[in-house]
């Protein structure tokens, strides 16, 4: 039992959700001024997010953004590893009424937010998934149907982060759907025209720039 379980934020549960991370403009290039994109117009609670409950009915229009994003790199003679960070997904874990917001800014693909979705899901005890990257780090415990989740910057010694305990089974319940939900957003994506990037986006994307 680690020490900070007893400090932990008791709460009733956690919202999971997914969202693919939208952007405004292309600004990949120092020498050029920023590019417009034209967003998705579908209904969104965040302007610059749209979440997986939100996306299902408008799979085209997303792919389209993603196709207009693409274009315009090329045009710009970008590689795809130049604008990779503009195909990024977000987990977040969220219990508004609670004010708690747990974060992964370091898993920014389907395939990295899944070994996290995997862990929360999955029937093992003790510590079942602990990572950290650059000022982040995320510790998740399963101790008697209870689990402890902390984010911290790990770079601070005085900061003690965020620490919750919820009920196991409930958060689990909810992953599953996340899960089939998501993956069927990835699969729609990667059967339209654009970077191969969607299909388990496990490995890097390539794609021509485009010469003129």
């Amino acid at each position: 039992m680690e020490s900070w379980f007893a400090d932990a934020k008791p709460i009733d549960s956690l919202e999971p959700e997914i969202a693919f991370l939208l952007s405004e403009e292309l600004r990949a290039v120092a020498h050029l001024p920023p590019a417009p994109l034209t967003l998705p117009s579908f209904p969104r609670a965040e302007r610059l997010r749209a979440r997986s409950v939100e996306v299902p009915g408008h799979e085209a229009e997303l792919a389209a953004y993603y196709a207009r994003l693409a274009a315009l790199a090329r045009r710009q003679g970008l590689r795809f590893d130049q604008v990779q960070h503009y195909f990024r997904l977000d987990l977040r874990l969220d219990n508004e009424a609670a004010d708690v917001h747990l974060s992964f800014p370091w898993h920014d693909s389907f395939a990295a937010i899944d070994t996290v979705l995997r862990a929360l899901a999955g029937p093992d005890e003790g510590l079942v998934y602990d990572d950290q990257d650059q000022g982040w780090a995320v510790e998740i415990w399963a101790r008697n149907g209870t689990l402890y989740i902390r984010e911290r910057d790990p770079e601070t010694d005085d900061d003690p982060g965020l620490a919750v305990a919820l009920p196991r089974a409930g958060l689990q319940a909810r992953i599953a759907p996340l899960r089939e939900r998501t993956a069927k957003l990835v699969a729609a994506l990667a059967k339209e025209p654009g970077p191969p990037m969607w299909p388990g986006d496990t490995a890097p994307a390539t794609w021509a720039p485009d010469p003129r």
